[in-house]
């Protein structure tokens, strides 16, 4: 009778332990009343929802893009130092459509860490271009990896028609999807790497310093966001998909359709400012 009180009275602590364990670490939603973006999903690092706004609307992805063309060009790669050359067309191409570019010439000789930096850091078409025909003989072609890739990942709002993420009406996706991506993406060591860097300095065949266009706008002794892709098209409003740190914890946190342009003041990361006060 004793060894059966002692059993029961054993089984009870057990519970009671896992049971307020788990209490204890189960996150509260969050409340984020005031964002400037139409669209928002924040995730802790179980990948757990901690706040949702049209998380499945069908968006303009715009440069965040650039999350699966660095990710797929990353996995593809066996030496980030291989070098490839930037085309007169590329340049001649993403100019003419008035694309943001990371500074690099037709001529240079880059390698593919200079491409992967410059699409990250700087949301560069110059080196989306140039990584896309070094990885796949042409933008097309690599497009069609980056569909393969979305597919494996269960992308199911998500359709690529290019590597930089200029709009076209058949480009498109959800913020879900691009928390997909991205949590996906940033496990990644070179891709977070890279991510959070806040510059770069290229080395073949002239310096090239490039710098992080989301951490160069972030004020100073504001360290909440440790890195993140931006992206803005007319069609897509102001968008980021960012790693916020609070208290040790990382949290994902990705926006979409914040009014404003690339000139105005940074509503979508002043967004993901929000949630960090608000975790």
């Amino acid at each position: 009778m004793k060894k059966f009180v002692l059993f029961c009275f054993i089984c009870a602590a057990a519970f009671f332990f896992y049971y307020t364990n788990n209490i204890a670490t189960e996150q509260t939603p969050v409340e984020l009343p005031s964002l400037h973006s139409k669209n928002a999903l924040l995730l802790n690092e179980k990948g757990e929802v901690l706040f949702e706004k049209n998380a499945d609307d069908i968006i303009y992805p715009a440069s965040l893009t650039k999350i699966m063309t660095a990710i797929v060009a990353i996995e593809m790669t066996t030496d980030l130092q291989k070098q490839t050359i930037v085309k007169p067309q590329t340049i001649s191409k993403f100019t003419a459509q008035n694309a943001s570019m990371a500074g690099f010439k037709a001529g240079d000789f880059v390698t593919i860490e200079d491409l992967l930096y410059g699409t990250l850091l700087a949301s560069g078409a110059d080196a989306t271009g140039t990584l896309a025909d070094a990885m796949a003989g042409s933008e097309e072609a690599f497009v069609t990896l980056m569909n393969k890739k979305a597919q494996e990942l269960g992308l199911n709002d998500t359709h690529f028609v290019n590597a930089s993420g200029l709009h076209d009406p058949a480009h498109v996706s959800s913020v879900r999807d691009i928390s997909k991506l991205f949590r996906y993406a940033i496990k990644n060591p070179t891709f977070y790497q890279i991510l959070t860097s806040k510059s770069y300095m290229t080395h073949v065949p002239n310096e090239l310093t490039i710098t992080s266009s989301l951490l160069a706008r972030i004020p100073v002794g504001e360290g909440a966001i440790l890195g993140g892709k931006t992206g803005y098209t007319p069609e897509a409003g102001l968008c980021l998909a960012s790693i916020i740190e609070k208290d040790g914890k990382q949290y994902i946190f990705v926006t979409t359709n914040a009014n404003g342009q690339a000139w105005t003041p940074p509503f979508h990361i002043e967004d993901a400012l929000t949630a960090y006060d608000a975790l």
